[in-house]
């Protein structure tokens, strides 16, 4: 069952589980780059993405007054995301609503999946109507830890 990724969990590394993920990760490929890194005393995540010509950079958060966990970025191409992390199969999940310059909007979820301390798979799927992964087409793709 999904459930909104508590603040507690996410920015409070220690007892989160999730320290794991701050680094740089590139895909097998090499085709996908990703980062997280802590900002301003670990009250936020700035992450970095970038596939091929697309680069988008944004933060995470704890939304003041709630315990949820919030994403927003811009890219390179004049577009928006914003989402809410939550945990789904007890996984760190970023759900988002990608807008285009022109106004188009595209929802996703980004299931985190730790394999081991250097190879982290995001499982990326659509998002059905309750706004919850729908894994009827998914893919996959394997981040290795970058030095």
């Amino acid at each position: 069952a999904a459930r909104p990724y508590t603040a507690t969990k996410m920015l409070m590394a220690a007892s989160a589980g999730v320290e794991w993920m701050i680094g740089k990760w590139a895909a097998e490929d090499g085709d996908v780059s990703l980062s997280y890194t802590w900002r301003l005393d670990k009250n936020a995540i700035a992450v970095a993405f970038k596939m091929g010509e697309r680069e988008a950079e944004g933060m995470m958060m704890v939304k003041p007054g709630t315990k949820d966990v919030i994403y927003g970025a811009v890219d390179n191409r004049g577009g928006m995301t914003t989402g809410k992390w939550i945990e789904y199969n007890g996984n760190a999940t970023l759900v988002t609503t990608h807008t285009d310059t022109d106004g188009n909007e595209r929802k996703m979820a980004a299931q985190h999946i730790k394999t081991d301390d250097d190879t982290m798979t995001v499982k990326v799927s659509g998002v059905d109507s309750d706004g919850k992964p729908d894994e009827s087409q998914s893919r996959e793709v394997v981040f290795k830890r970058q030095k």
